[in-house]
């Protein structure tokens, strides 16, 4: 039932309850994944004007917000490859320069991780307008509260922009909320994107650090080409336009807590995945969710988020 837009499991639960009727909530079959799944994909929803139950969605609709969410889907992957693409040009320009194609081009191959974490903090103090960094899921270590870059005030005083994109699963870990805050309050404005080519740094417009491995611990590259450098911002800019603020702009009538869920469900963040960086329950995510779903009078997150998008609650 319903193949392609559910797995089997739901598909058959969905079809039960369109024949059957609405579900009680303490039914064992309401807690399971089956039933997660029919949530996250707008199936079912909650209804409390009697006994609370779990009742489906009119199949008409529920099926039209999933195909919607499917052709979503399939936008998402078509820039994914245009991204692709651009970011072949940029890495087969760095190629040539390291490997002499270019007489032209300032590239520098570093192998002592040592030099290549200095180097990063050398580049901050360097810069003069902005400073730019990819930050992946790839670490030598789990970052913590400790390690995020603080910038002297001599730098601040300068007025130097400081942004930075996570990959989605560079959040996804417990004490991630605490390294966010701490970010924001040493000046980063943060946004996140599902995933990431690869770590990077860009200082204004004359140096960058790119990693020869995806932890960039093992190699990696200095670029001071202005080119290179250009197309690295480029690179940048196009994954920050479509990335999502970590906090995003005033929304009334929500919570402070609701307000942080909608921005982690923009990006795409499964319920633990919040639940982990929010440290709270599953359950307590589930509820905000549904809090979030009712004050945006949305069927389900696809539609939440782009309603959110429209009155600029996302920035």
């Amino acid at each position: 039932m319903l193949e392609g837009l559910l797995t089997p499991g739901a598909g058959a639960l969905y079809d039960t309850l369109v024949r059957t009727g609405p579900l009680p909530l303490d039914d064992p079959r309401a807690e399971s994944p089956e039933m997660r799944e029919l949530f996250d994909r707008g199936f079912v929803r909650r209804d409390y004007r009697e006994d609370p139950v779990i009742a489906p969605m009119e199949p008409v609709r529920a099926v039209d917000h999933a195909i919607l969410g499917a052709q979503q889907q399939l936008l998402e992957q078509q820039r994914q490859i245009v991204a692709a693409r651009q970011q072949l040009d940029v890495l087969q320009a760095v190629y040539r320069a390291a490997n002499g194609s270019d007489g032209d081009a300032a590239v520098e191959v570093l192998t002592d991780p040592r030099r290549i974490g200095s180097l990063s903090l050398e580049l901050c103090l360097s810069a003069r307008e902005e400073f730019l960094t990819f930050t992946t899921r790839h670490f030598k270590r789990k970052p913590d509260a400790g390690t995020v870059m603080r910038l002297p005030g001599a730098v601040t005083e300068r007025g130097v922009v400081l942004r930075n994109v996570y990959e989605r699963a560079a959040l996804e870990f417990e004490g991630a909320k605490e390294v966010v805050d701490a970010s924001v309050e040493a000046g980063w404005t943060m946004r996140v994107a599902p995933e990431l080519p690869m770590k990077m740094v860009v200082a204004d417009r004359h140096s960058a650090l790119v990693p020869l491995d995806p932890s960039g611990m093992e190699g990696a590259l200095f670029v001071r080409s202005p080119t290179i450098v250009a197309a690295l911002r480029m690179l940048f800019e196009l994954v920050w336009a479509q990335a999502v603020p970590v906090h995003g702009p005033p929304r009334h009538g929500l919570t402070p807590t609701q307000a942080k869920v909608l921005d982690l469900l923009a990006t795409g963040m499964t319920d633990g995945a919040i639940a982990r960086h929010l440290d709270v329950s599953e359950r307590t995510v589930r509820r905000h969710v549904q809090g979030l779903l009712e004050a945006l009078q949305a069927d389900n997150r696809v539609a939440a988020v782009f309603a959110a998008t429209r009155r600029g609650w996302l920035g």
